[in-house]
């Protein structure tokens, strides 16, 4: 860890005792005299962080869990939320290149990924019911009939493998329970809020039980589009779960679930972030934004100007098509060139068009669709006493649809309709051994997934160009469609030994080989049968062989240390989308791009200090390299290895309970991070734009987060009544690695949640009555920029304002 670092962690350190939020606490059983009224106590929290079932406390791995009742208690309702009570974790939907409210960004500890497209792998692995999801579209969803949430910070190369390079995310549903039994909630609050949710146990033998569960959400958005109305950032899905669990003896066990997903929305809640306008009427050799000058000229805006590539010493062109009379102006050469005046006209492209957090100027075709579903068998057959074997195989299908405008003007900068379907095929074989002190987790794991992209971008053309729609004179349409091959094969071990009842240490291995293959069918539609480059099958491989150690020392009875060292890598792939016919020296220089890679150290202790105050810290450092960062060759986003990067910081979680009816939970997480070096991108004869520099910070990693919640259980004649208070605090945050301010969250911001839950002793119905955002905190969570490019726009996302709900449940037996 670097010397000038220690300051800041010491600080994050100190003040974690006083503010942070934390793991989980427990509602134990109670004595018949007591009326059965609850007493809060620290819970033992078994995880499966080393694919085996151990106590939290006892596992030497910075993991962070939930139970599903943890969740409810602190308004976690949607995966995106998680990110609220877990230190170094960000979670965002919303991704602005997919234009699809189901989109997830997902970040641990400043690692992960922004893009949602196919060609580009998650940095963070989201598992549900042991079954990675490989797509980002997908990985925001509600949070229902949730057993439990484990977050594990990476990377994880050994275990989980694949796509683990900043950590894990794991969601674990329930099983089903061997008596006839169910529960119903339904819910309603601001904004139209309206929800059901309905589960059941059937047992149909002792050896036979199944669980099936529904659900439903609907919401109004919150973002409108002045043109028309729209509402955007709405919620409408349906899900279906269910699960049969087959166990003839104490030896075999099989699982065979199922689940489905469906949403149909207007669109994402993306607004107006900005235009990198040229508002020097003197300046002719600045090529950014053109697209809205040729608009603008089009439309008639005064003053505007345009002017196309060429030699030095072209004349200038205004709306009535006569040359510009500037002294004489003329260009100074090279590509496009454009003006356009900063006023009110709404012929005119500029920063007019700012309409606010929660309103738009966008008149493109929106729309928001997903249907997932997949289905998978675990089976579990204990050898002997040391020896079982599992077996994990699933499938899945993921159809998704996103249509956005990214200028969030009236005019024709750049609008993108993405369709994508896709299946994934998985199928991993573990063999494990355990006895009294010595541990061997091993296994095979394999990995095939084959999508289908079909990007349709329009953008605008100089005027003279043709009309690709009624309403859409000056427009160009490009095809960017690509089918994504991938194919995965791994081979791991762990093994944990135990040299005393006091010294423990494991070491992992695992050996991965990737082949990525990519189809472009990429065209103008003015002439689709001229390609952009050859529509074939390209592939490339990637393989990489990591390793993680760790030694952990059970101090005392109570606390537990422990020193690690991981590596994680996330394999390359090749780039697929392009708007202009590429040359050998554009394939050479930005076709494909390379594997990234972490390394990582990390300190930590787990420490049960008294019976109802538990405390689990870390401090780690990470070396990242090869980092897969978008820059825009002309206007198109293309991944280049942009360089190295260095992160280190610090994670404390704790929960207090000072009394049997008060409980005090939190954690804060600690992040310095910094490009230390970028790599010039050259593309010989295409314009290359990027901020990103050494010294910058990494995306989607604030320097501070931190979170507390306080709840209290209290009587209330014959009924239990629990009010609750979260807050969850975050410095500002950037949303690329180019740090761009016009999208980023500039200021540290802090939300509220608070609830009150009224239930009886029996336990068997619960009211609650709870707000989200109770201040009504304005921040972004999402942001994307092409300003240096030919579009020039910039588009962000903000969290839904304040929601006042109020939920009703009943459990029946």
């Amino acid at each position: 860890m670097k010397y000038n670092n220690m300051n800041k962690l010491a600080l994050a350190v100190s003040t974690a005792l006083a503010l942070s939020s934390g793991y989980a606490l427990a509602q134990e059983e109670q004595d018949a005299e007591q009326k059965s009224k609850a007493n809060l106590a620290l819970e033992q929290i078994t995880v499966t962080a080393r694919k085996v079932t151990e106590n939290l406390q006892e596992t030497p791995v910075s993991v962070t869990s939930f139970n599903g009742d943890a969740l409810e208690r602190r308004q976690i309702t949607g995966s995106d939320d998680i990110g609220k009570i877990t230190p170094n974790l960000q979670f965002s939907n919303n991704a602005p290149l997919a234009g699809n409210n189901n989109s997830s960004i997902i970040f641990i500890r400043g690692v992960g990924q922004i893009s949602p497209r196919a060609n580009t792998d998650p940095g963070v692995g989201l598992y549900i019911d042991d079954v990675y999801m490989g797509q980002s579209v997908g990985g925001t969803m509600e949070l229902r009939d949730i057993e439990s949430v484990q977050v594990l910070r990476g990377p994880q190369g050994t275990l989980f493998g694949r796509n683990t390079i900043g950590g894990a995310v794991l969601i674990n549903t329930q099983d089903p329970g061997d008596e006839l039994g169910g529960k119903i909630r339904l819910g309603v609050g601001q904004d139209a809020l309206m929800e059901a949710f309905g589960s059941i146990d059937i047992p149909l033998s002792d050896e036979l039980l199944t669980r099936f569960s529904l659900g439903t959400k609907k919401q109004d958005g919150y973002v409108k589009r002045i043109a028309d109305g729209l509402d955007l950032g709405d919620v409408n899905n349906t899900m279906f779960n269910g699960k049969v669990v087959y166990q003839p003896s104490d030896k075999f066990k099989a699982k065979v679930l199922f689940d489905y997903t469906r949403a149909d929305e207007n669109g994402s809640p993306l607004v107006f972030g900005g235009y990198n306008n040229n508002t020097d009427v003197t300046n002719t050799g600045y090529d950014a934004a053109w697209f809205g000058a040729s608009q603008s000229v089009i439309a008639g805006c005064p003053s505007a100007w345009i002017a196309y590539p060429g030699p030095p010493g072209r004349p200038v062109t205004t709306a009535e098509g006569s040359p510009l009379d500037v002294s004489g102006l003329v260009t100074t050469g090279g590509g496009p060139r454009g003006y356009t005046v900063e006023n009110n006209d709404p012929r005119c492209v500029n920063d007019q068009w700012d309409a606010g957090p929660f309103a738009s100027h966008g008149t493109a075709e929106m729309g928001s669709s997903m249907k997932n579903w997949g289905t998978s068998l675990n089976l579990e057959y204990q050898v002997n006493d040391e020896v079982t074997v599992k077996s994990i195989t699933a499938y899945r299908e993921l159809e998704w649809v996103g249509r956005r405008d990214a200028d969030n003007t009236p005019f024709t900068i750049l609008h993108t309709d993405f369709d994508s379907a896709g299946d994934q095929f998985s199928q991993e074989f573990q063999l494990n051994y355990v006895t009294d002190n010595f541990t061997l987790i091993s296994g095979l794991y394999y990995y095939s997934e084959k999508i289908t992209d079909i990007l349709t971008v329009q953008v605008a053309d100089k005027p003279t160009g043709y009309s690709c729609g009624p309403d859409t004179d000056g427009c160009h349409l490009d095809s960017d469609n690509n089918i994504t091959d991938n194919d995965s094969l791994a081979y791991y071990a762990q093994l944990d030994y135990d040299f005393t009842d006091k010294l423990s240490a494991s070491f992992g291995i695992r050996r991965t080989e990737e082949t990525k293959g990519s189809i472009p069918d990429q065209f103008d539609y003015a002439n689709p049968e001229a390609k952009y480059l050859e529509k074939k099958l390209y592939e490339a491989e990637f393989s990489a062989t990591t390793m993680s150690f760790n030694l952990s020392y059970q101090w005392t009875e109570d606390t537990m240390v422990y020193g690690s060292y991981s590596e994680g890598f996330k394999g390359g792939g090749w780039n697929s989308t392009f708007n202009f016919a590429l040359t050998e020296s554009d394939l050479e220089a930005g076709h494909k791009f390379n594997q990234e890679e972490v390394d990582s150290y990390e300190l930590g202790f787990k420490s049960d200090i008294t019976d109802k105050f538990r405390l689990n810290g870390a401090i780690f450092s990470s070396d990242y390299t090869d980092l897969q960062f978008t820059y825009r060759v002309f206007i198109a986003p293309w991944f280049f290895n942009a360089g190295k990067a260095s992160i280190d910081g610090a994670e404390l979680e704790f929960t207090y309970v000072p009394h049997d009816d008060w409980v005090i939970e939190g954690g804060l997480g600690y992040l310095d991070t910094s490009i230390d070096e970028t790599v010039d991108i050259v593309v010989p004869g295409r314009p290359v734009n990027t901020g990103v520099a050494a010294g910058n910070q990494l995306p989607f990693a604030p320097e501070l987060q931190w979170n507390v919640g306080v709840g209290y259980y209290a009587e209330l004649g014959e009924y239990e009544l629990y009010p609750r208070i979260d807050l969850s605090y975050s410095d500002e945050v950037f949303f690329d690695a180019a740090n761009e301010e016009r999208i980023a969250q500039q200021e540290s911001y802090m939300t509220v949640d608070a609830s009150v839950t009224l239930s009886p002793y029996s336990g068997n119905w619960k009211l609650m009555v709870g707000v989200n955002n109770l201040t009504d905190e304005i921040y972004r969570v999402s942001g994307n920029s092409s300003l240096g490019s030919g579009s020039g726009y910039a588009e962000v996302a903000y969290a839904r304002p304040r929601v006042v709900f109020a939920n009703f449940s009943y459990e029946f037996y």
